[in-house]
């Protein structure tokens, strides 16, 4: 009995030790009163504290005079108080003033009887990772800057050429041989072709970029809203659309939009011409998602080719088809800025069905974080 005391005692010193000795993660125990009552090395490796500076410090020291301003310590404290623990990821200020973006965790601690006797924090470090995202985000930004410039300075130059070349069929096509008229004839469609390409490539940018707030709305009106935008397309191919009855999400529903105008449109686009075209939206549960499936009737592809359709300027058929190669690309990006992912199965000459995954709840990333 004694040996199994000394054994445990040895363990939580051990374990007492360790924490004490950890460097990546600053670990400390803070009283009800808010004041700090343990240190360890990560306090002095990320926060720049030694033992006898940091002891009996109120916690308000380490967060930045915005968060102090909206009393977020105490925020922090209720919520772990109330639910027992409560994280964030947010700046906060070292002992020479300098700032670090850290993850923080903090856990309330009861005693056998549920009284209260304080709150341990863990903070890491991910200033590293946050400088990496806003350097990402600063270079997202300036492509686009890019895109937009360049996008105008490509299509002044086409819409020149564009003109020019109807002028000369509308008033000299009767003066050209049939060879001169086709050659006029082929640069209008080449101008039309680009055009689009360069509006799909700026699509393609925007995507992630021009943000509008998430809401909760029935994917039902996402379909009839594409289905009514493509109503032309559809009238001409002779092809009908049905769907299920479809969840609620929260999404950017505009975005959700241009997905299945895009995922309708390919349906369309890859028609069978020995059948009438058909598609079927429908959606089933899985764990936190929603998985959606567009299915259609069409001449499918090989499935050995299908984690290339989503690559910009892929196309599976060539010159057969009109298009720009971008609109599955877009559409991967979509889904993948609502937290999903998104993948196709096909048979050839059967039909193909496109799916794609949607949260059932908001995304995490847009949650509060309870601090």
């Amino acid at each position: 009995m004694k040996s199994n005391n000394s054994d445990g005692n040895s363990a939580e010193q051990l374990y007492r030790m360790q924490v004490r000795q950890l460097k990546d993660y600053a670990i400390f125990f803070i009283g009800v009163d808010g004041r700090i009552a343990t240190w360890n090395k990560g306090v002095e490796h990320l926060l720049g504290y030694t033992e006898e500076e940091w002891i009996g410090l109120d916690t308000s020291v380490i967060f930045t005079p915005a968060d102090k301003a909206v009393a977020l310590r105490e925020s922090e404290m209720e919520l772990a108080r109330q639910k027992g623990s409560a994280s964030d990821i947010r700046w906060h200020r070292r002992k020479d003033g300098s700032e670090l973006f850290a993850n923080g965790v903090l856990s309330a601690v009861h005693d056998e009887g549920g009284t209260l006797l304080g709150f341990t924090k863990v903070i890491s470090d991910e200033t590293s990772r946050k400088q990496l995202e806003d350097s990402i985000l600063e270079s997202n930004s300036a492509l686009e800057q890019f895109a937009y410039a360049a996008s105008h300075d490509l299509q002044e130059p086409l819409r020149t050429i564009g003109s020019y070349a109807e002028l000369m069929i509308r008033r000299h096509g009767s003066e050209l041989s049939e060879n001169g008229s086709q050659y006029l004839g082929f640069i209008v469609k080449a101008v039309a072709k680009m055009k689009a390409l360069i509006e799909n490539l700026l699509t393609y940018a925007r995507v992630g970029t021009e943000k509008e707030p998430a809401v909760s709305m029935s994917l039902d009106q996402d379909v009839e809203s594409a289905i009514a935008q493509l109503v032309g397309a559809l009238e001409e191919a002779n092809a009908a659309v049905t769907h299920d009855p479809l969840p609620d999400v929260v999404a950017e529903h505009s975005q959700i939009v241009r997905l299945f105008q895009n995922l309708i449109g390919n349906a369309i686009k890859y028609r069978s011409p020995d059948r009438k075209p058909t598609a079927h939206i429908f959606a089933r549960p899985e764990g936190k998602y929603w998985i959606i499936s567009i299915q259609d009737n069409g001449i499918g592809f090989a499935q050995e080719y299908a984690d290339s359709l989503f690559t910009p300027f892929k196309r599976l058929h060539g010159g057969e088809y009109s298009g720009s190669g971008v609109g599955l690309a877009i559409s991967r990006r979509i889904v993948e800025n609502h937290g999903g992912r998104i993948w196709a199965e096909s048979t050839l000459g059967e039909g193909s069905t496109f799916h794609f995954t949607l949260p059932r709840d908001l995304p995490a990333a847009d949650q509060s974080s309870g601090g």
